[in-house]
C-alpha cells in the first residue's frame, strides 16, 4: 500500500459524517453525481466500477440509481466503512480492498462505466493505473473523472487555502507534484483508446459557501471520455 492510500486509513468514522473532516466531499458529491448521471442517462443494470471509492459516497449514488456497482480502494479501513454504510442503507455494492491490476486479474469482464473521482491526484503511477483501469472499460463505455489541475492557482487554493486556512480538507491531503494538467490526462487516456469529450470546472463560490459546475478548470475539474471501438 502506498503512503497516499495510508492517509485515508484514519478516516473510518469520518466518511459518512457530513460535518466531519471530509465534509467537502459531501458538498461536491451531489454536484459530481448530477453531472456524471446526466451524461450516463439510465443507470438501470449498467455495470459501474468506482476506482478509489473511499467510503462509498459516489458508489452509493450510482447503486441507488439502479446500477450494478463494484467499488475498489487500497484502504481496507475505507472499504469496511463503505460496506457498513451500504448494508445499513439496504444497498448491495461489491466492495473490495483492491487495486485495478488485482481486480483485472479477478474480474476480466468489462464495465459500462468507470469512475475515478478525487483519486487520480493520489496514485503513484498514473500511466500504469489508468492502463489497468481502462482495460476494464467496454468499447463505447464512459470514463468519468474528477481531479485537480497542476497550476499555481490550484496550489494556492487547493492546498494553502483549502487545507491550511479554511480546513475544508485535512492538512497533508494533497501533494502539488501529483496534480494533473488536463493535457497530461488527455494524452494518457488517448493512449488507452479513450477520447475526452468534455472537461468542466468545479469551482468554489466563497459567497454562497458551495461548489458549482463552471467553465473554469484551473483548479478542480471533472469530465468524461468514451472508449473507442
Amino acid at each position: 500500500m502506498s503512503t497516499e492510500s495510508k492517509k485515508f486509513d484514519q478516516y473510518e468514522a469520518e466518511w459518512w459524517n457530513p460535518a466531519g473532516k471530509l465534509f467537502s466531499l459531501h458538498r461536491i458529491n451531489p454536484l459530481r453525481f448530477g453531472y456524471f448521471s446526466s451524461i450516463a442517462g439510465d443507470l438501470n443494470a449498467k455495470r459501474v466500477l468506482d476506482v478509489g471509492c473511499g467510503g462509498g459516497l459516489l458508489a452509493e449514488r450510482f447503486a441507488s440509481g439502479g446500477a450494478k456497482v463494484t467499488g475498489i480502494d487500497l484502504s481496507p479501513v475505507a472499504i469496511e466503512a463503505a460496506k457498513k454504510h451500504a448494508a445499513a442503507s439496504g444497498l448491495y455494492i461489491d466492495y473490495r480492498a483492491a487495486s485495478p491490476s488485482s481486480l483485472l486479474a479477478d474480474i476480466p469482464d468489462a464495465f459500462d462505466i468507470i469512475v475515478c473521482a478525487e483519486v487520480l491526484e493520489h496514485v503513484d503511477d498514473l500511466d500504469g493505473f489508468l492502463k489497468d483501469t481502462l482495460s476494464m472499460l467496454k468499447p463505447g463505455g464512459l470514463f468519468f473523472f474528477g481531479t485537480i489541475n497542476k497550476t499555481l492557482k490550484a496550489r494556492l487554493l487547493a492546498i494553502a487555502v483549502a487545507e491550511d486556512v479554511l480546513g475544508m480538507v485535512p492538512k497533508g491531503t494533497h501533494d502539488f507534484k501529483r496534480f494533473i494538467k488536463p493535457s497530461t490526462l488527455m494524452a494518457v487516456l488517448k493512449a488507452n483508446d479513450v477520447e475526452i469529450e468534455e472537461i468542466k470546472g468545479m469551482s468554489y463560490d466563497p459567497l454562497k459557501l458551495e461548489f458549482k459546475i463552471s467553465g473554469d478548470a484551473s483548479v478542480n475539474y471533472l469530465g468524461y471520455g468514451r472508449k473507442r471501438g
